[in-house]
């Protein structure tokens, strides 16, 4: 039974409100919009029915008033009438799911995750049938709470409990979510998952998953093998509605280009590896489906002007182009207003916003690896970062890009050194660690005090959180151990992918201990089609492997730059990375991190704790 007098105690106030928001005053603010006085008398009205029934019913309206006010941000007012609520145990299974839901959203409204946990958790839903009307909606922020947890298994059950009732309002959300959270794991972790799955619903989503990231690199395998899922899972909710990515890739293989003209440099090296990849990837997804493009093939090197041979290969019929690799030919594309069929340039342009329309722009950008290692070490803490790099109006870029880069986010750049062609970096990495300064100090004593037995022990700078490496492997075998002589051995170092030359096990690696790098999948996981490569063409070292891959994410995009353009999340795992698209056109790549350890190269997964200076 619910108390009459605090309800008509309760009722009083809030029609007291009602009646002070809605009045008007010069002093006061502004009066509140009509719908919100329409809610607050709505509220009012609940309240008189609860006021007038009891048990379970007065519950009720309680709950109606309560979701009202919670809509209105009213938290303390709606929190006294959950208080009014006696016994909410003793409510029927619909009432009691209502009431945990209310809780937990005034748990979320003080930003009391746990307790909200809790509520949806406890005894009052304990005995929840999935198939309740209530149940896809507490299944849902079930799942919310979950996932800001990074609770991501407890989360992907929630969410397919929640997917399987196809009418509620949060369906397609909860399958989009859900399917983004599958797709956003490891194989080990999917495996995992699998292995605890503990109902149809869950262990169907995914094994779904699971067969779209094993055929991702090729679109009809991924038709396919949703067909094959489909055969087995026939009752699943996803046989029924497949998330969009899914439901959108008929449409993309039907409107793959047919013809695609190559524009490489074939009597340059970097050519030949991007060729080689290009039609490794070709030859691989002909022996999955008969279905590939006629491809034209059109050398540039030594070309100075793009538009004789661009022009011809559009005549060829073309529909997509692939290239040009050098830059300054990829500036002449990017000069234009728009181009005639859509164009994967496998270079970038100077130009940073403009681009034209159906140009794209991908390739091995330096810009994308620096960025990605500043983020890394910028997680880390470090805030005071010292460069090594080449000295050399090549490198000029480089170095102002990992300035402006750390600098943007907030660090300082406190030391940096230039090497030029040497075998002894010793003056370098003093310069660097301020050791120069620490003898020249020396001297002075020296001169003071003219006595050869002063004992002197250098001492670098200590106001270095990490060291960025610019170097070629033969270079970095170098450096790294003239930096432990120095005293810097404890620093953490950081690096380019050209510090790594596709050597996993070397007994060279051990002269760069320690080093963190970003490289492409492609050098770090052995692919099948990757051994292949290795076993049947020409032994190539890190910087040509990298072109490889260049060639292989060439061929693998061609059917898929209309998904990267109609959805500004699709994510494309590549040999070269994982691939996004920019609004200006610019396709980046999210790398692999990996370290030199006990001359092996081992990928980033339980890092060990990296510890500032002081």
């Amino acid at each position: 039974m619910l108390p009459c007098k605090s309800l008509t105690a309760l009722l009083k106030i809030l029609s007291l409100s009602i009646l002070a928001s809605c009045g008007t005053s010069e002093l006061s603010g502004p009066q509140l919009p009509v719908e919100d006085s329409a809610i607050l008398r709505q509220v009012t009205s609940l309240i008189r029915e609860a006021e007038e029934t009891s048990g379970s019913t007065a519950a009720n309206y309680l709950m109606q008033a309560a979701k009202l006010l919670l809509v209105e941000s009213e938290f303390e007012r709606a929190s006294e009438l959950m208080g009014r609520i006696y016994r909410p145990a003793a409510l029927p299974l619909s009432l009691r799911i209502s009431y945990a839901l209310l809780q937990a959203d005034l748990a979320i409204s003080q930003n009391d995750r746990a307790a909200a946990l809790r509520w949806l958790t406890g005894n009052l839903v304990r005995n929840l049938d999935p198939n309740d009307a209530a149940a896809p909606e507490l299944y849902s922020k079930l799942g919310d709470l979950h996932r800001e947890n990074n609770s991501t298994a407890a989360a992907v059950a929630a969410y397919a409990l929640a997917a399987r009732t196809l009418n509620h309002p949060r369906s397609t959300q909860n399958i989009e979510t859900l399917w983004h959270l599958l797709l956003a794991q490891e194989t080990t972790e999917l495996e995992r998952l699998a292995e605890d799955a503990n109902s149809y619903e869950l262990r169907g989503w995914i094994e779904l998953a699971r067969v779209f990231l094993a055929g991702e690199s090729n679109i009809r395998s991924q038709l396919n093998a949703i067909e094959r899922w489909r055969s087995v899972w026939t009752s699943h909710t996803a046989s029924q509605t497949l998330p969009s990515d899914l439901a959108a890739l008929q449409s993309q293989w039907d409107n793959r280009p047919r013809k695609i003209a190559l524009l490489l440099p074939l009597q340059e090296p970097a050519g030949i590896a991007i060729q080689e990849g290009f039609f490794s990837a070709y030859y691989e997804s002909l022996q999955i489906s008969r279905e590939v493009p006629t491809v034209s093939t059109f050398d540039t090197t030594s070309l100075v002007g793009l538009e004789a041979v661009y022009q011809q290969a559009v005549e060829s019929g073309a529909d997509l182009i692939i290239g040009p690799l050098a830059k300054s030919l990829v500036n002449q594309l990017a000069e234009n207003e728009s181009l005639p069929v859509p164009t994967l340039a496998l270079n970038y342009a100077d130009a940073a916003e403009k681009s034209p329309q159906n140009l794209y722009q991908f390739g091995l950008a330096p810009a994308d690896e620096i960025s990605q290692l500043l983020d890394r070490a910028w997680e880390r803490d470090y805030r005071r970062a010292a460069l090594i790099a080449p000295e050399s109006p090549d490198y000029d870029r480089l170095r102002s890009a990992f300035s402006a880069g750390w600098k943007d986010r907030g660090g300082n750049v406190v030391s940096l050194a230039t090497y030029g062609e040497t075998n002894d970096y010793s003056t370098v990495i003093k310069k660097l660690m301020a050791i120069d300064a620490s003898e020249q100090r020396l001297e002075n004593l020296r001169t003071l005090l003219p006595r050869n037995n002063i004992e002197f022990i250098p001492r670098r700078r200590r106001d270095i959180d990490y060291i960025l490496l610019i170097a070629n492997p033969r270079q970095a075998r170098l450096i790294k151990p003239t930096l432990a002589f120095y005293y810097a051995a404890d620093l953490p170092v950081f690096a380019l992918p050209s510090v790594f030359d596709g050597s996993h096990k070397s007994t060279d690696n051990r002269d760069l201990e320690g080093i963190w790098f970003a490289d492409a999948p492609w050098l770090l996981e052995d692919s099948n089609l990757k051994k292949k490569i290795d076993s049947q063409l020409r032994a190539v070292q890190g910087s040509s492997q990298r072109l490889r891959a260049l060639g292989v994410d060439s061929f693998r995009l061609y059917p898929r730059l209309n998904q990267l353009t109609r959805k500004a999340d699709v994510a494309i795992a590549g040999a070269t990375g994982t691939l996004t698209l920019s609004e200006t056109g610019k396709i980046h790549r999210n790398l692999l991190f990996a370290r030199f350890l006990n001359g092996t190269v081992t990928r980033a997964g339980v890092e060990p704790t990296l510890h500032v200076s002081d």
